[in-house]
């Protein structure tokens, strides 16, 4: 069970690290257009423009202004994110390792008592232990 919850944990953390580098990559996408936006109008720029167009140029790359704003938010709450499922991941995986030592520890134990319940059958049925070995015993110094 401990395995399951770490390795769920595992898939959030890499799930949240792909949304966040798809993000970033949405981000990417945008400032090239920006750019490639305003190197186009620079060029139209230079063979004259109306007003009109003017304001409608610089609403627009408002607004994509904006959207990287919007993206900016989104991958910092994602990184957030991302952080608060490595720590839910750490925290996992060192109960994950609190519960395999216990569970070791445990099986140890039961060894040692078996070994030690075996130990005392073994002595139990061993004529060593009897008085008619100690009267042998006396007789043979």
């Amino acid at each position: 069970m401990a395995r399951n919850k770490e390795a769920e944990a595992a898939q959030k953390v890499n799930e949240s690290v792909q949304q966040k580098a798809s993000s970033v990559d949405q981000l990417d996408k945008l400032k090239k257009y920006r750019d490639d936006y305003i190197a186009e109008f620079k060029t139209k720029g230079e063979q004259g423009i109306s007003a009109s167009r003017l304001q409608e140029y610089q609403a627009f790359v408002h607004k994509i202004d904006g959207a990287i704003d919007e993206q900016l938010e989104t991958i910092k709450s994602m990184q957030q994110q991302v952080d608060a499922r490595q720590q839910d991941f750490k925290k996992t995986s060192s109960r994950k390792k609190v519960v395999e030592k216990l569970i070791d520890k445990s099986a140890s134990q039961e060894a040692k008592s078996e070994q030690r319940k075996e130990q005392k059958e073994a002595d139990d049925r061993s004529p060593r232990g009897s008085a008619r070995d100690d009267v042998l015993m006396w007789r043979l110094t």
